[in-house]
């Protein structure tokens, strides 16, 4: 696997943008080609790495396929990405935000949190959170 994804990543980044394959599917050099009289086809490499690709089981344009991928590797490398956080803003409304500073009031009155620990919690900024609490 290591190897097909070197080699898709040197056909990627070919200078000329394409590869050339003769009549029975094989990768050759232009100039070699030329030299022997070879037939040759151009291919864009993107395509051709992507069913390489898919064949070894890695379906990259499936983006279903490729969010569990990035969960994968998140997970087995210890980022810190979760879905709580996933980069995307989050609008909330009116009453969203009347709600969290209401149950903030509970949770202050009971002396569990800070602010900050809070605001973390529910997935918003410390300095938005705070924003709501004058608001």
């Amino acid at each position: 696997m290591r190897e097909l994804i070197k080699e898709s990543i040197v056909d990627l980044k070919r200078a000329d943008g394409f590869i050339y394959v003769t009549a029975e599917g094989k990768k050759i050099d232009l100039h070699e080609a030329a030299a022997r009289g070879i037939a040759v086809t151009p291919v864009n490499p993107k395509d051709e790495v992507i069913k390489k690709l898919e064949a070894a089981g890695l379906h990259l344009t499936d983006s279903k396929f490729l969010s569990d991928l990035n969960d994968l590797i998140s997970a087995l490398s210890g980022s810190a990405s979760s879905s709580k956080s996933s980069g995307k803003r989050r609008s909330f409304s009116d009453s969203e935000k009347s709600k969290i500073v209401e149950e903030w009031k509970k949770v202050e009155a009971a002396g569990k949190k800070t602010k900050a620990a809070f605001a973390r919690e529910i997935g918003v900024g410390y300095q938005t959170f705070i924003n709501w609490l004058r608001g």
